[in-house]
């Protein structure tokens, strides 16, 4: 069986140092990159990306890499945070490997990732199956609001945001400036009732029901998704 190609991005040399030492223990596993910054066109042929939580723009690198159909993204120090792991979960990723894994945590994650499952914490694994049995009924009854809230152009513009495309990459997708896709996600964020992109895929993907306007025209006060406890 040939190994397991590997990349590890992170911008602590010496944590990058530390990974590739215990990887390279597993005659299973080649270690072909260890960089400070995301492989981006190089992702050809890798198998697997142990990704730092830290690096900057970490989540937009992952929702890249699912778009582009890249080599599965394994998140290494991630916060022990639910909100955190569902929204890392959301952007792609297929492991999530909090600040206190130890090693053999980092070996079992890869190979579980590598046979096409999915390595994260038990709780958060278990609302995310909870949140699916009724994702269909909450995003039908969503996409019909969004249908009487939102033109088609800042439907056209929420569906991209709400999956990972940052505002450079929607200005490139829909030929406009990144000003203008500024303008429609504010007025995304106003007619939804959101705050930020975290809030708006959460109303994507059917976790909360986007919020109406009041009919005198004021806004409604901004949702706030907490993790359950």
């Amino acid at each position: 069986m040939s190994p397991v190609r590997i990349a590890l991005v992170s911008d602590d040399r010496l944590f990058r140092e530390g990974l590739a030492r215990i990887l390279g223990s597993e005659t299973s596993i080649t270690v072909v990159e260890s960089s400070g910054e995301p492989p981006r066109g190089r992702a050809a042929g890798l198998d697997v990306l142990i990704l730092d939580s830290r690096t900057a723009g970490a989540l937009r690198t992952c929702a890249a890499l699912k778009r582009g159909h890249g080599p599965a993204v394994i998140f290494v120090s991630a916060p022990a945070e639910d909100a955190w792991a569902h929204e890392a979960l959301g952007a792609g990723a297929r492991g999530i490997l909090n600040r206190d894994a130890r090693a053999d945590d980092l070996l079992q994650a890869l190979r579980v990732v590598h046979q096409g499952g999915v390595w994260a914490p038990r709780r958060v694994l278990a609302e995310c199956i909870t949140r699916l049995t009724g994702a269909s009924t909450a995003r039908s009854a969503s996409e019909e609001v969004l249908e009487h809230q939102l033109s088609s152009r800042e439907r056209e513009v929420f569906r991209h945001a709400a999956t990972g495309l940052s505002n450079k990459e929607l200005a490139d997708r829909l030929a406009i400036s990144r000003a203008t896709v500024k303008a429609h996600l504010t007025q995304i964020f106003q007619k939804l009732g959101v705050n930020g992109r975290a809030q708006l895929a959460a109303v994507y993907h059917g976790v909360v029901k986007p919020t109406t306007r009041l009919g005198n025209g004021g806004g409604a006060p901004p949702m706030v998704v907490r993790p359950k406890a």
